[in-house]
Parts: structure tokens; C-alpha cells; sequence
């Protein structure tokens, strides 16, 4: 069997456009957790958006005088070069970083393939937390959060998983999650939504199965001023993708990113957490 050896990150961000304000590396190497490291990161211009500040409680008091992601990188750029780097919600945390070393110039070579273990287990972080008996009071702290996801990465690899992962197994199977969206979801209304979410006036796709019913979840979207569509296109702002996605929808956003358009991708656990800090 080989040593189970590798690092998991977690970042937190100050903005929409995700640059860093928090970085969490937990070292494995031979099954044993070794090193543990948290980096506070001032963001461009120490810049924050009121709602990430919600979410992690980082406030630019905090970042005032830390160094900023250029600096930091050169002291925790060997951890990514290893062979395996896992995060929860790998997608969000492999996008801050190589938005983060493209702010600065920086090439990303030498990085290590990124591993998920969100894809693994079809949870969030904090249900997870829950399965496994983790206390979840230091969530949206990017060294525990790190340090959870080593834990989960650890337990998949020996084996261990909680009874409700075996049953989750079964959660998306249904009648209707696959039902085309249709009728007033579909028309754009601003009335009562909040300007200040990442969502308000923008083009939204959904594709793939979620824990929570299609629709709802598009009314919720709605409700914060998205403008739902059923197809991916050059208007398009953001996607958000479940499990089992239309791959021609995948194809297409890959298509499009190539030709140089933005559209952003949001996978379940970023996704709740979003729609979780509006409703709250």
C-alpha cells in the first residue's frame, strides 16, 4: 500500500471575485497529520465585502497589516506542489488560488493535482462535521476547516464513512429533480431583492442534482434578483452545478471559458452557504 501523504487547504476570500484573506494548510504524511499552518492575507487594497465578513468574521482591522497573497505565497508555495491537494469544494479553492497568482503574475506551474472531498462524501462541511462527531464552532476558520477536510480525506481513505453517507447514496433520486424549469421562476423580478449578493441581475443556469427541489432552489435564486435561464450562454454569469450535471451543459461553459467569456461556477456546498447567509 502506498503512504498516504498529502495537504489540505482551505481558503476564505474577502470579495465576490474571490481574493484571499485566509489560507489553512494541514500537512499528512504517512496517514499523521504533521504541520498545521494559517496565513491571515491582505486582500487588494485590503478591500471586503460586508457579507464575506459575515460569513468568516475577518475584518480588514484584521488583514490591516499582514502581508499580502505575493508575499505569503513564497512561504506556502512548497505545500502545492505535492501530489495531492485536497480541499472541500476542491473546484472553489483551486479557482482562489489561480485568481490569486494571476493577480500577482504568478505561474502556476509545479501545482499539484486538486482532490474533493465534497465530490467524495455529497455534503457540506458542516453536516459532515455532524456525521463524524466534529465539533463545527470553528467553521469558516481556514486552518479548521483544512484540518476537518484531512480528517474526512483520511477517514475515505481508511474506509471509515458515517451510516448517513451510505444513505445519502439515495438522496437525489426522485421524481421532478429533473423537471425542466418553467413559467414565473423564469422572469426576473428586483423588487425585493438585496443588491448587495453576488446574484442580483445576473443570468443563472442550474444543471444537476441538488438536496433541496429544483424549483425551490431556483425561487430562492430568484428571490435574491437572479435571472433564471434554462440554457448556458454568453450572457450567462453563473452556473450552478450539482451532482450529475448535464454534460453538454459542462461542455458548453467549457467552450465558452476558452473563448475567453466569465462565467462563474458554483457547486452545492458554496452554493448553500450563500443561500444560508441570505435567509438567516
Amino acid at each position: 500500500m502506498n503512504p498516504i501523504n498529502f495537504t489540505a487547504v482551505d481558503f476564505e476570500t474577502a470579495t465576490y471575485d474571490k481574493k484571499a484573506c485566509q489560507v489553512g494548510i494541514v500537512v499528512v504524511k504517512n496517514g499523521v497529520i504533521t504541520e498545521k499552518h494559517s496565513y491571515l492575507i491582505q486582500p487588494p487594497a485590503n478591500e471586503y465585502k460586508w457579507d464575506t465578513i459575515r460569513i468568516h468574521h475577518i475584518t480588514p482591522e484584521d488583514t490591516k497589516y499582514c502581508d499580502t497573497f505575493d508575499v505569503v505565497w513564497e512561504k506556502i508555495k512548497g505545500y502545492f506542489s505535492t501530489n495531492t491537494i485536497v480541499a472541500h469544494n476542491a473546484s472553489f479553492d483551486r479557482d482562489v488560488l489561480y485568481r490569486n497568482l494571476d493577480h500577482y503574475g504568478i505561474s502556476p506551474d509545479g501545482i499539484g493535482e486538486f482532490t474533493c472531498t465534497y465530490q467524495i462524501y455529497g455534503a457540506n462541511l458542516e453536516d459532515l462535521c455532524n456525521e463524524f462527531g466534529i465539533d463545527t464552532s470553528g467553521h469558516h476558520d481556514a486552518l479548521f476547516d483544512a484540518e476537518c477536510c484531512a480528517i474526512f480525506y483520511l477517514n475515505y481513505l481508511n474506509d471509515i464513512a458515517p451510516q448517513t453517507y451510505k444513505e445519502r447514496q439515495n438522496i437525489y433520486i426522485g421524481e421532478g429533480y429533473h423537471e425542466q424549469l418553467h413559467g414565473e421562476v423564469l422572469k426576473k423580478d428586483l423588487s425585493n431583492a438585496n443588491p448587495d449578493n453576488p446574484f442580483y441581475n445576473k443570468k443563472v443556469v442550474i444543471t444537476g442534482l441538488f438536496s433541496i427541489d429544483r424549483k425551490e432552489l431556483a425561487n430562492k435564486l430568484k428571490r435574491m434578483g437572479a435571472d433564471i435561464d434554462t440554457s448556458i450562454g454568453k450572457k450567462t454569469d453563473f452556473v450552478m452545478i450539482g451532482k450529475d450535471p448535464g454534460p453538454k451543459k459542462i461542455e458548453k461553459i467549457e467552450q465558452l471559458l476558452l473563448e475567453g467569456f466569465t462565467i462563474e461556477k458554483i457547486y452545492q456546498p458554496e452554493l448553500l452557504d450563500i443561500l444560508n447567509k441570505y435567509e438567516s
